[in-house]
């Protein structure tokens, strides 16, 4: 019989609680699984854990939780054949909302993550080992992920970053970002994404028209000094659909390119600290299979 691990952060701000494992757990054991259900206890034991799944032959895994569990899940798996289900229990919950989830229904979910079927996507990795699933960058929101308030952000969720953010803006100066594309050429930049899918907030906020979960590609966007004045103008076209077309941006399709700073400069995956510059991007094409709706 096909075995499924549920995974989950206990400590994490939207952690289930028992009642609501139990009502995952469930849905696959009537989808045909052996469920079993397991914590994290420490950063990067979803990782771990969900590695050690795909050596003892599990059929499938199921990340309980938001971006950053499922982040640490998808490295966990990566390259393997064990697919990951998502049940969204986070605030901006952008992977889940990319392949059509239904974000706001838990027990909808966990039936598709136990019936769905499987789709083979890439993955982005920075620094050389850390995978993210839809987005890492450096910049003005790498700098507010560094310094957000986590008391501010168990209560009220994404808008502490954007409450670091606007102190990361008030702080000047902006680091200088050299980007360093394959032929060799460079850029001078002051924030750089390199983008996995189109969006990159919650719901409404998209970094690409285009940038597409199966491409063998990064899709890399990076924008000239100065920040301010365009500031505007950059969060208009995010939130209208992406930032193509926006004058004076580097945006190219790449395997991988390089970021340097003069000092070291915190770089963003997937909502999380976990690199600085210098860091070289790059694209994992086909490195794993994602449970989406089957319509």
């Amino acid at each position: 019989m096909a075995r499924a691990l549920i995974l989950y952060n206990p400590a994490a701000r939207s952690a289930p609680d028992p009642a609501l494992i139990t009502g995952i757990r469930k849905e696959f054991c009537l989808a045909g699984f052996v469920a079993e259900v397991a914590a994290s206890r420490v950063p990067g034991d979803l990782t771990r854990l969900a590695a050690g799944a795909a050596k003892a032959g599990f059929d499938r895994v199921a990340a309980c939780g938001g971006d950053g569990s499922v982040r640490e899940a998808a490295q966990g798996l990566a390259g393997s054949e064990v697919p990951l289900g998502l049940v969204p229990l986070g605030t901006a919950n952008v992977l889940a909302r990319e392949i059509g989830l239904p974000v706001h229904s838990t027990l909808t979910c966990s039936a598709i993550a136990a019936r769905g079927r499987c789709e083979r996507v890439g993955l982005g990795r920075v620094g050389g080992g850390t995978v993210f699933t839809f987005c890492a960058s450096a910049g003005l929101d790498s700098a507010a992920v560094a310094h957000v308030d986590l008391g501010i952000k168990r209560q009220t969720g994404s808008w502490a970053y954007v409450y670091s953010a606007f102190g990361s803006l008030l702080q000047p100066p902006y680091p200088l970002l050299t980007v360093k594309k394959p032929d060799g050429s460079s850029f001078t930049a002051c924030q750089v994404f390199a983008a996995r899918m189109r969006r990159y907030g919650a719901g409404f906020i998209y970094l690409s028209r285009v940038a597409d979960l199966r491409s063998p590609c990064l899709r890399l966007i990076a924008v000239p000094p100065p920040l301010a004045p365009r500031l505007p103008f950059l969060l208009a076209r995010m939130l209208l659909g992406g930032l193509e077309g926006a004058a004076g941006l580097l945006i190219a399709d790449v395997e991988y390119f390089k970021v340097e700073a003069a000092e070291p400069f915190p770089i963003q995956a997937d909502g999380d600290v976990l690199a600085s510059t210098p860091a070289t991007f790059e694209s994992l094409p086909n490195a794993l299979d994602v449970i989406v709706p089957r319509n």
